[in-house]
């Protein structure tokens, strides 16, 4: 099962990748949709709490984040809640990119459907899920 699962995920990332490409989006990488994007929460996000989301060092984000704004698909602003700290929020380009890796998201879930069926395809999101919500978090492993 882990490799069936890796294997799924590895087409669903490589698909994306090449989706993005080409759409525009060919300096995106797996890393940053992964490590980044996936971790930000809409109203913006610390990089030290993206890098321990990511399971990274917080210079090892750093650089992620440097080269997202470099290419403006994030910005750092001023954190609302306390203007000393600053969060990582989306820019312009990459709200576009978002709305891209949505429709890709979305047609990848029809072709899925289409070859296991609609019903079967929830069924496995439905059972996913709940193996996700079931498992211990991390703090609650800790002896």
């Amino acid at each position: 099962m882990p490799q069936l699962i890796s294997a799924a995920f590895d087409l669903m990332l490589d698909g994306l990748y090449r989706y993005l490409v080409q759409a525009g989006y060919d300096d995106l990488r797996p890393t940053h949709c992964l490590n980044v994007f996936r971790f930000m929460d809409c109203d913006g996000t610390r990089p030290g709490t993206l890098a321990r989301r990511a399971g990274m060092t917080p210079q090892a984000m750093s650089e992620l984040v440097a080269y997202l704004e470099k290419r403006d698909y994030v910005r750092r602003v001023p954190d609302p809640a306390d203007g000393r700290g600053r969060v990582v929020v989306y820019a312009d380009r990459g709200t576009r990119a978002a709305e891209v890796s949505d429709a890709y998201f979305a047609e990848m879930e029809a072709r899925w459907a289409a070859v296991v069926g609609a019903g079967r395809l929830q069924d496995l999101k439905n059972a996913l899920a709940h193996i996700v919500e079931a498992a211990p978090h991390p703090e609650d492993l800790v002896r």
